[in-house]
């Protein structure tokens, strides 16, 4: 007698075996791909010869020399004083001043 022997995949009455996905992490971050990330970048940047960092000349100013030139003039400001408007009062006290 021939008998029909079936894989553990189709036998009857068997249900189908689910393919379990990996694990989410609990804080949402994939760590082993931050570090992957994180070493491939620091090989990359030590392949690369160190450039020293040379100012533009028509950039504009930092805020710190914005800063430093308003207490110079003694323009009040804060924290919420834009740079633009800053500059702006910069350049109006230096125009009547001189």
């Amino acid at each position: 007698m021939e008998t029909n022997i079936l894989a553990p995949k189709y036998r009857k009455n068997k249900k189908p075996v689910k393919v379990r996905k990996p694990s989410k992490p609990i804080d949402g971050i994939n760590h082993r791909l931050l570090r992957e990330q994180a070493e491939a970048q620091a090989k990359s940047k030590a392949a690369e010869p160190v450039e020293a960092a040379v100012p533009d000349e028509n950039a504009p100013p930092t805020r710190e020399e914005l800063e430093a030139k308003a207490t110079e003039l003694g323009i009040p400001f804060n924290g919420r004083t834009s740079d633009k408007k800053l500059s702006g009062l910069i350049a109006t006290a230096l125009q009547q001043g001189g």
